[in-house]
């Protein structure tokens, strides 16, 4: 199986280094995995989008099928097409993986509703921290790491000797900058923005999580409960107790 990734190098402007695809490629696998998991999480947060056009059995079975078709294109087709045998594999296998990406946004935006009122199994639950737990992983220790890595063998920008700009250079001819500015800095700004966003994005989708069954407050002047759940259910409320009647 050849590298999925090709062989391409890009030349980043003002100095910034040489980007390798494969050179990079742990860093883009796990900034891959980590945007269909918070793809995933977003559709799992709204309610179910379309109705599924298929049956369920016929939805899960092609997680199989489009796994082991890909394999089997893969090996088959380079021989019957012909060119670059490692080119063809490489297109084959990435469309059998977008392929298996988009069928699986397609099972969870097509779930059936589920009832707010129905408490969450065992199962679920262990399901769900499993999850939680892989995209903290991959946002808060993997995709920092790997850029950290990229960043000093690849582009280079460990060596504190490069300069973005020193104190030397003027700004527009009017005033010097007040610091140097290596590459390290620049390095480290930029994990730090990865750390931010990341967060940044945790905490939004913990709120909208807990708020998934909820809808804005009706209208005044309308008798429907303020707060009702996207399927159109009143959610559970505690009303006070009614006063005992007179003379009972």
């Amino acid at each position: 199986m050849p590298n999925l990734l090709p062989n391409w190098h890009l030349t980043l402007p003002w100095g910034l280094g040489l980007f390798g695809f494969r050179e990079a490629g742990r860093l883009i696998w796990s900034s891959a995995l980590f945007t269909v998991g918070v793809i995933i999480v977003v559709l799992l947060i709204l309610p179910p989008l379309f109705k599924r056009p298929f049956p369920k059995a016929a939805g899960y079975a092609g997680f199989p099928v489009i796994i082991v078709g890909g394999l089997l294109v893969a090996r088959f087709a380079p021989d019957i097409i012909g060119g670059d045998h490692d080119a063809v594999q490489r297109i084959v296998i990435l469309l059998a993986m977008g392929a298996l990406a988009l069928h699986t946004f397609l099972m969870v935006a097509s779930r059936e509703p589920r009832d707010p009122n129905r408490e969450a199994t065992w199962a679920e639950c262990f399901a769900g921290a499993v999850g939680v737990f892989a995209l903290f992983i991959l946002g808060y220790a993997i995709v920092p790491h790997e850029w950290l890595t990229f960043a000093n063998a690849q582009l280079e920008w460990g060596d504190s000797s490069k300069l973005v700009w020193s104190s030397h250079d003027s700004i527009f001819g009017v005033v010097n900058f007040p610091f140097n500015f290596d590459f390290p800095a620049m390095r480290d700004i930029v994990v730090t923005g990865i750390y931010i966003t990341v967060l940044g994005a945790n905490l939004f989708m913990w709120t909208k999580w807990q708020r998934r069954f909820e809808v804005k407050a009706a209208p005044e002047g309308e008798t429907a409960p303020a707060r009702r759940s996207r399927f159109g259910r009143p959610l559970r409320r505690t009303e006070p107790a009614a006063a005992a009647p007179e003379g009972a």
